[in-house]
């Protein structure tokens, strides 16, 4: 929290960007890395199954997404879900 309000603020957002200007840069050093076929939004689904993965419920991830396709999080619910239960099958 100390680093969010030290930060100068010139609106009411956090991170005050413009989401195109992110992507094209994102896009840029993925081209610069030599990195193929990853997108910014990529990054929003990869957290999204993290967060199910460590068990945190559909409500929950919604919640923090703003506004979210449920029929999406459902699904992205049930791999992470597969997910964990086939590594606790391995790790028996």
């Amino acid at each position: 929290m100390r680093v969010i309000q030290a930060m100068p603020r010139v609106d009411e957002r956090i991170f005050p960007y413009n989401h195109r200007s992110i992507s094209s840069r994102f896009t840029r050093a993925c081209k610069v890395f030599g990195i193929e076929d990853l997108h910014f939004h990529d990054l929003r689904h990869e957290g999204v199954s993290r967060l199910f993965e460590m068990g945190e419920t559909i409500p929950h991830v919604a919640g923090s997404l703003g506004s979210p396709r449920l029929e999406e999080l459902a699904a992205l619910y049930a791999i992470a879900t597969q997910r964990r239960q086939m590594g606790s099958l391995e790790r028996a």
